[in-house]
């Protein structure tokens, strides 16, 4: 029985890092960015309060360790790294800041 759920468990795991390495429509992802008001500091092409998502996936995108980096960026705050305005820290559930970070990395250029 244990066995049973421990495949239970990796079977969840593998389809949940699967969704979160799959491309989000541009739609999803602006609907995710509205759900957190990460619209109100960030822009697609233009620097707002924050650096424009293109900037950000631009600056990211050789970066292996981005993903990772940028969920903690976003769920404990930032400052410094774009300039003098902190970003404050944003509660979002782990697979949507996963697929909200992976959407905003597949904007570079």
């Amino acid at each position: 029985m244990k066995a049973i759920a421990q495949a239970g468990v990796f079977a969840l795991s593998v389809a949940a890092a699967a969704a979160a390495n799959a491309q989000m429509s541009y739609a999803d992802g602006a609907k995710l960015m509205a759900t957190y008001n990460c619209q109100s500091c960030h822009a697609m092409n233009q620097t707002l309060a924050g650096p424009s998502l293109v900037a950000i996936a631009k600056k990211y995108s050789s970066d292996p360790n981005a993903a990772a980096y940028l969920e903690a960026q976003v769920l404990n705050g930032s400052m410094g790294v774009w300039g003098s305005v902190p970003m404050a820290p944003i509660s979002v559930p782990d697979a949507q800041l996963a697929a909200l970070i992976g959407w905003i990395l597949q904007l570079s250029p």
